[in-house]
């Protein structure tokens, strides 16, 4: 995809992490201002409350708390 972009056949939207880990001097990185932020979910199916599941959505509310 960010081959495409760099040879000019494409756009991306993607989140401003991207542009930290991707620098690269063919690639311009313009912040997208005039909309809401995305917004997502995780969710998963009912039963499968594993400990497993449990630690995953801990990391991701964890992040997102350090993000948002």
């Amino acid at each position: 995809m960010l081959e495409q972009v760099a040879e000019g056949v494409a756009i991306c939207f993607a989140p401003a992490s991207m542009a930290r880990y991707y620098a690269r001097p063919d690639l311009s990185w313009v912040p997208l201002t005039d909309v809401d932020p995305l917004r997502v979910a995780l969710a998963w199916v009912a039963g499968a409350d594993t400990p497993l599941v449990r630690g995953f959505a801990g990391v991701v509310r964890e992040l997102s708390a350090q993000t948002g």
